[in-house]
């Protein structure tokens, strides 16, 4: 038996990384291989790092008369280089996140969140799979455990006997009353009454995150896109007293847990009251920035991240989200209102010793999801580092609590374009990885363990980007999805 081997590497934040890493990524993509070999015949075009390499992947597993493909990124990366890597080849696919830690070392900080990413890299390519109605399995694991998972065996086993695999039903059994209030009915009239606005345009090749037009004309969403003259004017019209004024506060406000040098703050709080401008110009409720392209952090006018201002949006209840994903800001704004808080995150590694999964963004969020002594802190954002040096990042601890975990994305499925929202309930402990430039904690799926509600999660098509809130809500969101007339999906 052939088996295609697709891992997938991005270079975005090599300058952040140490040296090193590019070759450990290797050294991980040789051990999947390894594990692996036990099954069959392993195609490997090693990693996968541009549109280019994806296309002479395919091209030799198109050659090698495959019977099976295995997707196992070693990190977070663009999904279309592996939408290239398996175009024309209608052949079964396993999409694993070969996890390397067994508990998530107490000093796990952001460069450890982006080199040990495998679990986003898995939603990143698993969304692209459901938006076009391509079947998959999934399995999340240890990368050692790569040759010994009778999950695996089972399923090389059936590619070899030539059955078909079994159809795996994870529809929530149970039937959701919703539950209606004002508050749902105001979620649905908000998007109504305000637009949302997009500064910059979805991070190239980040399909798990864009959207159609066609997409938006289904929910009726009013999308203004800000012009780079438009951002540069507005950042170069703020009152320097208002941008001193916001300093102010937010030293009263905000410990340092690194120290920020004025010039830092000072543009940072300029960004900030630029982007609040600009939803006041345009009657926006929220919208997304995408700091890592020409109109954030490599734009000369402004060049650094804007993770101060969308934290300090948040507060007056205006959500964005990160890399130009639209869809997610419609899960923050009516997170937001319905649950009162709503954190923008990802799901960055399993803990299978403490069955919990670590809920961390970079550097932003809406502390209001902690009501008390929510122990505010400032440091530089140097790990996406501008043209101007860093912005500011945003830290806060987060309480145990119970909790739910949204995800929302446009599919076409079946000639039909719909939209469906994967919810997750659960409960949330408290925050411990201080080294993390942002908010983070552990959250624990309420019924079954991490690794069998991650796999659903994935397989019904969640997006690397999910929004986290307090409580449980799955008949609100019931009553929400029924009125603007979207799927509501469960993990049980």
């Amino acid at each position: 038996m052939k088996i295609g081997l697709i891992t997938v590497y991005f270079g975005l934040f090599d300058e952040a990384l140490p040296p090193t890493f590019r070759q450990e990524r290797n050294d991980l993509n040789k051990k999947i291989e390894d594990g692996l070999s036990v099954y069959g015949q392993i195609v490997n075009p090693g990693l996968i790092d541009n549109e280019k390499s994806a296309l002479n992947a395919n091209q030799l597993f198109i050659e090698e008369n495959l019977n099976v493909l295995v997707y196992a990124p070693t990190m977070a990366a663009p999904p279309i280089y592996f939408k290239k890597s398996i175009n024309n080849l209608n052949i079964p696919i396993m999409c694993i996140s070969p996890q390397e830690f067994l508990a998530t070392p107490e000093d796990y900080d952001t460069d450890a969140g982006t080199e040990h990413s495998t679990l986003v890299g898995l939603t990143m390519g698993t969304n692209i799979l459901v938006r076009e109605g391509i079947k998959f399995n999934v399995n999340i694991l240890h990368v050692d455990d790569i040759p010994s998972s009778n999950d695996l065996k089972s399923f090389f086993d059936l590619i070899k006997s030539d059955k078909s695999l079994p159809k795996k039903d994870i529809e929530y059994k149970s039937i959701i009353e919703p539950k209606q209030s004002s508050k749902v009915l105001k979620a649905v009239d908000t998007f109504n009454k305000y637009s949302l606005i997009a500064i910059g345009d979805p991070i190239d090749g980040y399909l798990d995150v864009e959207m159609t037009n066609e997409d938006a004309d289904i929910l009726n969403l009013e999308i203004k896109r800000i012009t780079k003259k438009e951002l540069n004017d507005t950042f170069r019209s703020i009152n320097p007293k208002e941008t001193q004024n916001l300093m102010n506060d937010i030293y009263d406000n905000f410990t340092q847990s690194r120290k920020v040098d004025n010039d830092t703050m000072e543009r940072s709080c300029r960004l900030s009251l630029t982007i609040k401008e600009l939803t006041e110009v345009h009657n926006a409720i929220g919208g997304t920035i995408n700091c890592h392209g020409d109109l954030f952090r490599w734009n000369d006018e402004i060049g650094i991240t804007g993770c101060l201002g969308v934290s300090c949006l948040a507060d007056e209840g205006k959500l964005f989200s990160c890399t130009g994903d639209i869809p997610t800001s419609i899960a923050l704004i009516s997170a937001k209102i319905i649950s009162g808080s709503a954190l923008y995150c990802e799901c960055y590694t399993i803990d299978f010793e403490n069955d919990t999964i670590l809920i961390a963004n970079g550097g932003e969020g809406d502390s209001s999801i902690n009501f008390n002594e929510p122990n505010l802190r400032i440091l530089p954002e140097d790990h996406y580092m501008g043209s101007n040096g860093p912005g500011v990042a945003v830290q806060f601890n987060i309480n145990e609590m119970d909790a739910t975990l949204i995800s929302i994305t446009p599919t076409y499925i079946n000639k039909k374009r719909e939209w469906r929202i994967i919810l997750a309930e659960g409960r949330v402990l408290d925050s411990k990885h201080h080294n993390m430039e942002g908010p983070n904690t552990m959250f624990k799926f309420n019924t079954r363990s991490a690794v069998e509600s991650f796999q659903d999660w994935a397989s019904l098509g969640a997006t690397h980007h999910a929004v986290l809130m307090p409580g449980h809500k799955k008949e609100e969101f019931k009553a929400f999805t029924d009125l603007i007339d979207i799927k509501l999906n469960v993990v049980q």
